[in-house]
């Protein structure tokens, strides 16, 4: 993997040479490879990536020939989730992404790592529905369902959530013929733990506001404990393992950790096993078919916590093989192989995925997500923590393009779609990363009410929207300014959904700090006299069939915003602003951005 081994030996030398903007093509078409994962027996790997057509498919590969087939690929759906229900056989989830995944069309399958005896195991909702929609539709359907702990039948069965308008219920499903079979469990159940042999040995449930916890002792289930659903001391049941119940909790503090239960009459004095000052540690296990092995969670990027000794040993040879990476090395669950797959990526580099012989230390690429990317073109994210007028610590990424002179650059605000989600992470970000390309110093503010960083950060933020929370995104500017990042005169605020809510409620509190505002699908509910006072550039876009925000209320809100605002400006699209099938949408999206950016507060371009 010569392209990952010599990153940094390029990075200082990032914007020496003067080359043309990179194309937005590249970086917002669909991703080469997007998955590989390992049979439990370490003999195959089942590979996700893009087919000819422009489709993701579902590929194996032979670690010891080094030769890959296809044994999953459709003309007009994707393969999706894929799982190994045993060392011979997938399970795999498609969408219609022609149709942005229509209810009723084809959902579950199982195949066999020949791709023989495939079957179609059932239609299923691989959507929600849109605004226009009412509820659900009153039939029965199957959906996938991801869990926590060890989630296989040794016989090629799956566990699945049957849905219907009288609720959920969890079922064994048979990948053979499609039977469905009952599993008992308490009324109101929402989680569940499996143990090694597969069986459903702890189960989370709500009645009113109170979660109760079961252990299953033979064929009873037993009450354990319970607790208000917003208590302090409340957890998420993450793992049953060798009598003992590992968990997501606060446990009193800040931040959550993974706490470690003995279990018996009531789980009493539970035991910190992982917590990461500053963040709120939430991920998952990765075990064995009979033990944990490790943990993988974010903090500022993604890392793995290691129990088994043999595989951090693997994992601290990785890193010193491709340094400056996040590495997540994973193997099969009972492997006796020496293979593993490592997923190498990193703020300026996509996804790119190798087996690795941990004997001969050859490496096989697998793929690579952006291969017409150069991480020594891209630029480096840097994780801060600014000050807010009211001292409230803020946790931001920032972006700033690699050139000569890094003062004093055009900015933009990315805001993050959903206020109580993280912004961003250390990783590749075709958006940020575009932006940056054209010259542009890129915020990514994590406000008050965000979530992974403590309870008093997240709570912060309740009823702050539109408030303090719009205050910490001026905030930031001000804090990039006078570090030398920003250009105070030359700073767009941008973002969908709820971001592109913000965006505009900037443009509306804060016209002395944004000369310009993007929005693309964004929440439209200004008021007339809140929409009157908007009166710098601004760019709005819709889509016919966007999911989140009707497209007669955006239309609506550009009608009133141009009547007062000549600056407004109107992109209209026939499916959806970001079209997942083809991108093309997404492309031509970023590509008005970037004109609409270089008019208002630019351009200052990467490499000129």
């Amino acid at each position: 993997m010569l392209r990952v081994s010599l990153l940094l030996a390029f990075a200082s030398a990032a914007y020496a040479a003067h080359a043309a903007p990179i194309p937005a093509e590249q970086f917002f078409k669909r991703p080469a490879i997007t998955g590989a994962v390992m049979s439990p027996d370490g003999k195959w790997v089942a590979v996700r990536k893009l087919s000819p057509a422009g489709r993701s498919m579902l590929t194996i590969v032979d670690p010891e020939t080094r030769t890959g087939k296809p044994i999953a690929s459709f003309t007009n759906a994707d393969v999706d989730l894929f799982y190994w229900v045993s060392d011979k056989r997938l399970f795999f989830t498609v969408t219609n992404v022609d149709r942005e995944g229509d209810a009723g069309k084809p959902g579950l399958y199982a195949v066999d790592v020949d791709g023989k005896n495939s079957i179609r195991l059932s239609e299923t909702l691989v959507r929600r529905p849109s605004f226009a929609e009412n509820d659900l539709p009153s039939q029965t359907y199957l959906r996938e369902i991801t869990l926590h702990g060890f989630p296989r039948f040794k016989n090629e069965d799956l566990l699945v959530i049957e849905s219907s308008p009288e609720g959920m219920e969890l079922k064994r499903l048979d990948t053979h013929n499609g039977r469905l079979y009952d599993m008992r469990a308490p009324h109101g159940a929402f989680g569940w733990l499996f143990d090694a042999n597969g069986d459903a040995r702890v189960i989370s449930a709500q009645r009113d506001n109170q979660i109760l916890i079961y252990l299953r002792d033979k064929d009873e289930w037993r009450l354990l404990n319970s607790f208000d659903k917003n208590a302090p001391d409340g957890y998420e049941p993450l793992l049953y393992v060798d009598n003992a119940l590992y968990v997501r909790s606060r446990n009193g503090s800040n931040e959550t950790g993974i706490y470690r239960y003995d279990v018996g009459e009531k789980l009493t004095n539970p035991k910190l096993l992982i917590s990461a000052p500053g963040f709120d540690v939430s991920g998952y296990f990765d075990v064995s078919d009979t033990k944990m092995r490790g943990f993988r969670f974010y903090t500022d990027a993604e890392i793995t916590v290691w129990f088994d000794a043999q595989i951090k040993a693997i994992q601290q040879e990785v890193d010193q093989l491709l340094p400056g990476m996040v590495n997540i090395v994973s193997r099969g669950a009972r492997s006796e192989t020496p293979y593993v797959i490592i997923d190498t990526h990193s703020d300026v580099q996509g996804h790119g995925y190798l087996l690795y012989n941990t004997v001969t230390k050859k490496q096989i690429l697998l793929g690579e997500a952006t291969p017409d990317i150069d991480p020594a073109q891209m630029s480096h994210m840097t994780m801060v923590r600014y000050k807010a007028r009211d001292g409230m610590q803020i946790p931001m990424f920032v972006t700033a393009p690699g050139l000569p002179n890094k003062k004093n650059l055009p900015t933009v605000v990315l805001v993050a779609a959903n206020p109580r989600h993280r912004n961003g992470l250390w990783q590749w970000n075709p958006e940020v990363q575009f932006l940056a390309s054209r010259g542009y110093t890129v915020l990514q503010p994590d406000v008050r009410g965000s979530t992974g960083y403590g309870l008093q950060h997240s709570a912060a933020g309740d009823g702050q929207w539109g408030r303090a929370m719009q205050n910490d995104l001026a905030d930031a500017v001000k804090w990039a300014a006078a570090e030398g990042y920003t250009d105070p005169a030359r700073v767009c605020i941008a973002g969908s959904n709820l971001g592109g809510e913000a965006a505009l409620i900037g443009l509306i509190q804060d016209p002395t700090v944004y000369k310009c505002g993007i929005s693309w699908s964004g929440v439209a509910r200004l008021l007339p006299q809140d929409t009157a006072r908007l009166k710098q550039p601004v760019l709005l876009a819709y889509g016919k069939d966007d999911v989140e925000v009707p497209y007669a209320q955006g239309r609506k809100l550009y009608e009133a915003i141009s009547a007062v605002n000549p600056g407004a400006e109107w992109l209209s699209y026939e499916t959806t602003s970001e079209d997942r099938r083809t991108q093309k949408n997404r492309i031509d999206l970023w590509q008005r951005i970037d004109a609409f950016l270089a008019k208002n507060i630019g351009p200052q371009q990467a490499g000129r």
